[in-house]
Parts: C-alpha cells; sequence; structure tokens
C-alpha cells in the first residue's frame, strides 16, 4: 500500500511540474507564431492592390491590415507576460496574475506609439492621406516594437 502511495505521489508531482512546461510550451509557441507572422507582413506590400483606388483606399487598407497587427502583437504581449507569470520555471507555482512592470510598461508604449502617430498625421491634417499616414504609423511602430520586445525577451523563448 506505501509502495501505491509513493507511486502517486510520484505521479502527481510529475503531473504538476508537466502542467507549467506545458503552458510554458503553448505560450511560446502562440507568441513564435504571431511574431513570425508578422515579420513577414512587415516586408509585404500589404496594400499594393489598393494603390490603384487612390488615398482613401489606402488609408482603408492600412486600417484593416492594421487590425490584423494589433491582434497579433496582442497574442504577442499576452505570451510575453504569460511566461514571465509562470516564472523562470525553478519555482513550484507561478507567480500571480497580478499586473507586472511589463504590464505598465506595454500600456505605456501603447499610449506613446498612438500619441506619436497623431502627431505625425498632423502634418497632412484636412487632407485624404491623414488616415492613411497614421495607421501606416502605427503598423510600422508596432513591427518595430515586437523585433525590440524579441531581443528583450529573447530568453523567453528556449
Amino acid at each position: 500500500m506505501k509502495w501505491c502511495v509513493a507511486i502517486l505521489l510520484c505521479a502527481s508531482a510529475g503531473l504538476a511540474q508537466d502542467q507549467p512546461n506545458a503552458a510554458r510550451s503553448r505560450y511560446r509557441q502562440q507568441g513564435a507564431e504571431a511574431l513570425t507572422k508578422e515579420r513577414a507582413r512587415s516586408k509585404a506590400n500589404l496594400c499594393a492592390d489598393a494603390e490603384k483606388g487612390g488615398n482613401s483606399i489606402i488609408g482603408q487598407c492600412l486600417v484593416d491590415q492594421g487590425k490584423v497587427t494589433e491582434q497579433d502583437y496582442l497574442i504577442y504581449i499576452r505570451s510575453i507576460g504569460a511566461l514571465l507569470r509562470l516564472g523562470s520555471g525553478t519555482a513550484s507555482t507561478p507567480l500571480p496574475p497580478e499586473r507586472l512592470p511589463f504590464d505598465l510598461a506595454e500600456e505605456a508604449w501603447q499610449r506613446y506609439r498612438d500619441k506619436s502617430c497623431i502627431s505625425m498625421a498632423t502634418q497632412w491634417e484636412g487632407g485624404d492621406q491623414a488616415p492613411a499616414a497614421y495607421s501606416d504609423c502605427r503598423l510600422e511602430l508596432t513591427w518595430n516594437h515586437m523585433n525590440e520586445l524579441a531581443d528583450l525577451y529573447a530568453d523567453l523563448w528556449h
């Protein structure tokens, strides 16, 4: 009987260890996929077909592409946040889901991005290029930031 209890305890300890490892693997995969997808999109001319339609069509295309990028960015930062909450893997329990300095930094960065792009687009204020300029700015800054995060948090991915 003692043998059965010992085996069950060892097995349950192994399962408890596997759960954070499975979660870590899942978060790494989700984050890596979002980053890879956006790196490829940043090299493509996403709105090449829209160029024939003029500034308003280009602007709408950039808005639509920006929504895709924003979703991938959110997946990516949520993956980083989740990995940070899991800790180094040596702790027996993950960190609490409290707000991390990373979360505060990302909120500040999002405000910076939006204010910077609003400011940049004012040079075309009153024209039909302003929406396209704003959306293009958001895409570029988001792609750059995702690459920056990839460098800063490279150790989370192995």
